[in-house]
């Protein structure tokens, strides 16, 4: 018995004859399964950006279904950021001192964007320019960006810094008690000031986050701002660096560190977070904006009126 390349069947043909002849005709126009595209290794980086345009632009791992987060370590212009092809991308998200980028598609091979971003500032270098491309095994995750380049002198500059806040640090954690402070120099006849920091009744939850209530107190060469943090969220959160802002904008306030009485704030617990900051000749009782961030950066927690 003959079949037709329209598989066209003679009345009374067997139905097994027929369901063979249908599955040649099946098998024969299947498409083959495309093999799935490797799983790209997330990685974190640090990046120091260039003193002057001689040197290679940084490059930029991006890729479909990841975000990538730069880190600055000083204020954005927010309103300055220039993505090419910025339609191409599914998130553009521009904080304070954060950008999170994740294309809608992969970049093709040899396909490169340029990205250039603006500190708010003003200081040298003005802008940090980049290179967005698509690695075939490799996608950023996480990277830190540096104005200051990695010289040697700035290293030594650097270590000089840090064994100076180290050795403050040191003398700051031998005080036990007030006579301690008095005979630190922590202490002189201004005496400190207390400040109760009050929630605003029309305040917002931010990012599961909530802040139940504070103080903050004040002598000559010091500033402590504790808070209580309720958690909402589904996962625990600890906060790594604070910031603090005058409502003048023209105050700067050196934050010497974040300490709390826990590891971290669970789901449903509220936690006491205690940020210390060095003294300034600002006028005691001004105001300022405290903001908690933790090492992702997604879970932000903005008190909008600290008196310190």
């Amino acid at each position: 018995m003959r079949v037709s390349r329209l598989v066209g069947f003679r009345v009374g043909e067997p139905p097994l004859p027929r369901l063979a002849a249908l599955l040649v005709l099946l098998l024969g126009t299947v498409v083959p399964a495309q093999p799935a595209p490797a799983s790209r290794e997330r990685q974190e980086r640090r990046i120091s950006l260039p003193d002057s345009a001689s040197e290679p632009v940084p490059e930029l791992h991006v890729a479909a279904g990841a975000v990538t987060l730069l880190l600055f370590d000083a204020p954005l212009d927010r309103a300055s950021v220039e993505l090419e092809g910025r339609e191409r991308f599914r998130l553009v998200d521009v904080g304070e001192r954060i950008l999170a980028l994740e294309p809608a598609a992969d970049l093709g091979p040899g396909e490169r964007l340029g990205l250039r971003v603006r500190y708010f500032d003003g200081a040298r270098p003005e802008q940090a320019v980049f290179v967005l491309v698509t690695h075939p095994s490799e996608v950023d995750a996480r990277i830190q960006l540096f104005r200051r380049a990695q010289s040697i002198p700035a290293l030594h500059a650097e270590l000089a810094e840090v064994r100076a806040e180290l050795a403050a640090l040191r003398a700051r954690s031998e005080v036990s008690s007030p006579a301690d402070l008095a005979l630190a120099g922590l202490l002189d006849a201004k005496g400190v000031s207390a400040r109760r920091i009050f929630r605003r009744p029309e305040q917002e939850m931010q990012s599961s986050l909530d802040f139940v209530s504070g103080f903050s107190l004040r002598a000559s060469l010091w500033g402590v701002v504790s808070v209580e943090v309720e958690n909402h969220g589904k996962t625990p959160w600890t906060p790594t660096e604070a910031r603090l802002t005058s409502s003048a904008g023209s105050v700067p306030v050196q934050v010497l560190g974040v300490r709390m009485k826990q590891p971290r704030i669970g789901p449903g617990e509220v936690g006491t977070v205690v940020v210390e900051t060095e003294g300034a000749a600002w006028k005691w009782g001004t105001l300022f904006r405290l903001e908690l961030v933790d090492a992702t950066g997604a879970r932000p927690l903005l008190i909008p009126s600290v008196a310190l």
